[in-house]
C-alpha cells in the first residue's frame, strides 16, 4: 500500500523561500568570514612590517649616533 501525499501550494513555496533565504545566508556568512579572515591576515603582515621597520629606524639611529661621537 502506498502512502499518498499531497502538496499545498503555499506551503511548497514557503518552503522554497525558506531555502533560498538560507542559502543566501549561509553564502553570506562564507564571504563575510573569508573578509574577515583575509583582512586579519593583513593586518598582522602590516604589524611585522612594522616592526621590522621600527628596528632599521633603531639602528640608523644608533649609527647616526655613532657617527656624531666620531666627529667630536
Amino acid at each position: 500500500m502506498k502512502k499518498t501525499k499531497y502538496y499545498d501550494k503555499n506551503v511548497y513555496e514557503t518552503e522554497k523561500k525558506i531555502k533560498t533565504a538560507l542559502i543566501i545566508l549561509i553564502m553570506f556568512l562564507i564571504g563575510l568570514y573569508i573578509g574577515v579572515a583575509i583582512n586579519y591576515m593583513e593586518l598582522q603582515n602590516k604589524e611585522r612590517e612594522i616592526r621590522e621597520y621600527q628596528v632599521e629606524i633603531d639602528n640608523l639611529k644608533e649609527v647616526i649616533y655613532l657617527k656624531e661621537t666620531e666627529e667630536k
